[in-house]
């Protein structure tokens, strides 16, 4: 009879894989997409860098664990269309590692009127945001553009520091944000906890000479009812 078929992994892959999308047009092995340890035991345990077809890869944003910059510092922007430009920090998106900065990076946005509000409609301005990486910490001594570094004081506390002039770049501070202002001229509501029952001590502990007594008692009644049980020989 005939004999056996021998079936060409890596060439059926790649058949597959060009009807699926432009990928194994890229490459020129199943090894080269897939890594040498990719076919172990028929199992595909890693994916390709790349995109089939219309099918993207979102490997999402690497945010910063430090950052050096916060809202209310003056930066320099370095590079981009608005390279050059200073401006002050409006907003900062953490998670997509974004700045708004004050006159940097201003698009026009058409706006619809609204008859309800009376407002007619047009072309506005609008800030949108750049990538931090664009912008550089301004020192507040020289005024220009510096790279920075982290510092403790005597007390303990963490302070930003120039590279160029080793002087301390101090962070805004913006009173109105904390609670204790925010709260100052409050009044306290229906629902609202008054101090003296803040203050007020509810809970005496716990009364271990009960539970001591509750336990006794307790072994007692299990004692009288294992001697009740009557076992046949």
């Amino acid at each position: 009879m005939g004999g056996e078929r021998n079936f060409d992994f890596e060439s059926i892959m790649l058949r597959l894989l060009q009807n699926f999308g432009g990928l194994a047009r890229q490459t020129s092995s199943f090894g080269s997409i897939f890594g040498s340890r990719s076919v172990g035991g028929g199992l595909l345990t890693s994916l390709p860098r790349a995109s089939f077809g219309n099918f993207k890869i979102d490997r999402g944003q690497v945010v910063f664990k430090r950052w050096r910059i916060v809202r209310g510092d003056k930066v320099f922007v370095r590079n981009g269309k608005d390279k050059g430009k200073t401006g002050k920090v409006i907003r900062v998106y953490r998670k997509k590692n974004q700045l708004l900065v004050q006159g940097v990076n201003v698009k026009l946005q058409r706006v619809k009127g609204q008859a309800e509000k009376d407002t007619l409609g047009g072309v506005r301005q609008k800030v949108h945001p750049i990538h931090v990486s664009k912008c550089m910490l301004i020192d507040p001594s020289t005024g220009k553009p510096t790279k920075i570094r982290f510092g403790f004081l005597t007390d303990g506390q963490k302070v930003r520091i120039s590279k160029t002039t080793n002087t301390i770049i101090p962070k805004p501070v913006f009173p109105g944000s904390s609670p204790k202002v925010r709260n100052k001229n409050k009044i306290d509501g229906p629902k609202d906890t008054p101090p003296e029952k803040v203050i007020e001590v509810t809970y005496q502990g716990e009364d271990f000479a009960k539970i001591k007594r509750e336990f006794e008692e307790f072994i007692r009644e299990k004692e009288r009812r294992e001697r009740l049980l009557v076992f046949q020989e």
